[in-house]
C-alpha cells in the first residue's frame, strides 16, 4: 500500500505560554501544501524502514518507528512491516516531513490490519508521538492550539501559489522554544481568525506573522535574506514556517512566482513551487 504524505506550512504562529509539562501552548493556522513524500507499507517478515534519503534515521528515532510501536502496544498484533519512505520534503525544515510520514503510516497500518480505528483513535496515537501528527491526519485548513493538537477546522483557503525555500540549516526546535518570549495571549491570533472568516484574504495575508522568527533569524540571518528577496520578486507575504529554517512566500502573480522560483532554485536545491490544498 502506498500513500502520499503532504507537507504543511504555518500560515501564522504564536507561542502563547509555557506549560507545566515543559511544552508550549501555541495558536495559529496550519495549511497543507502539495509537496509530498511517498510512503509504502507492506506486511513483511521483519520490521524495516528504508528510504532514498540519507538524512533521516531508519531506527527507533524515526517517528514512523515510534507510531508503529505505539499501535502494536495498543492493538497487540504480531505483524511486522516493510516501510519505504521516498523523501521529497526537506528534513528538519519546519514543514513536518517526519510527522506527515508517521501520519500516513498510522492510516495504512490501520487499513492493512483492519483495526477499525476512528479518527480520534488515530489522533490520540499521533499525539503521543508528535504534536503535528493530529493535524496531518486531518489535513485541512485549521486553527491549531494547545501543543498544536487542538484543531478548529476552518473553511478551505482558496488555492494559493506558494514558494518554499529551505537552506538546509538545522535549527533545534527546543533551542527556539527555550529562547522565545511567549506573548501570553491569543489577541493577535483572534484578529487573524476574524479576518479569515470574513474572507478578507488580502488583509489576512498581509497580517500573517510567526513569533518564532526573531529567535531563528538571530541564529540564522540567512532566513531574513531569503524573506527580503521574496519581496523583491513581488510576493504578498514572506514568512518562516514553524521554527524554521524554511521560508515560504505567498504569490498572486504566476509570473512573479516563476521568476522567484528560477532565482532561488539556482541557489537552494530545496526550492519548491507549490499550491495550498486539502487532503
Amino acid at each position: 500500500m502506498k500513500k502520499k504524505s503532504y507537507a504543511k506550512i504555518n500560515l501564522t504562529l504564536d507561542v502563547i505560554e509555557k506549560r507545566k509539562d515543559g511544552y508550549h501552548n501555541i495558536d495559529g493556522i496550519m495549511q497543507i501544501v502539495d509537496l509530498y513524500d511517498e510512503v509504502t507499507v507492506e506486511i513483511a517478515d521483519e520490521f524495516k524502514i528504508t528510504s532514498n534519503s540519507k538524512n533521516i534515521p531508519l531506527d527507533e528515532k524515526n517517528l514512523v518507528y515510534k507510531v508503529y510501536n505505539v499501535i502494536r502496544e495498543k492493538y497487540k498484533f504480531d505483524e511486522k512491516f516493510s516501510i519505504h519512505i521516498e523523501k521529497n520534503i526537506p528534513v528538519s525544515a519546519g514543514i513536518a516531513g517526519g510527522s506527515t510520514n508517521a501520519a500516513v503510516v498510522i492510516e495504512m497500518v490501520d487499513e492493512l490490519l483492519n483495526l477499525n480505528m476512528t479518527l480520534e483513535d488515530r489522533k490520540k496515537i499521533g499525539r503521543s508521538v508528535g504534536a503535528d501528527i493530529p493535524y496531518l491526519l486531518v489535513g485541512k485548513t485549521a486553527r491549531t492550539r494547545g501543543i498544536g493538537d487542538e484543531l478548529e477546522i476552518l473553511e478551505s483557503l482558496p488555492t494559493t501559489n506558494v514558494l518554499i525555500v529551505n537552506n538546509e540549516v538545522e535549527i533545534s526546535t527546543p533551542y527556539v522554544y527555550s529562547n522565545i518570549v511567549p506573548t501570553g495571549n491569543s489577541k493577535n491570533a483572534d484578529k487573524l481568525i476574524e479576518m479569515y472568516k470574513m474572507k478578507d484574504y488580502d488583509k489576512f495575508f498581509e497580517s500573517l506573522y510567526n513569533t518564532m522568527e526573531e529567535v531563528s533569524i538571530s541564529y540564522c540571518p540567512e532566513i531574513q535574506t531569503i524573506k527580503d528577496k521574496m519581496y523583491d520578486f513581488g510576493c504578498v507575504k514572506s514568512l518562516m514556517s514553524g521554527s524554521g529554517p524554511t521560508v515560504f512566500g505567498i504569490f498572486k502573480n504566476d509570473k512573479d512566482i516563476e521568476f522567484a522560483y528560477n532565482y532561488f532554485k539556482k541557489i537552494y536545491k530545496n526550492t519548491f513551487k507549490v499550491k495550498t490544498m486539502e487532503r
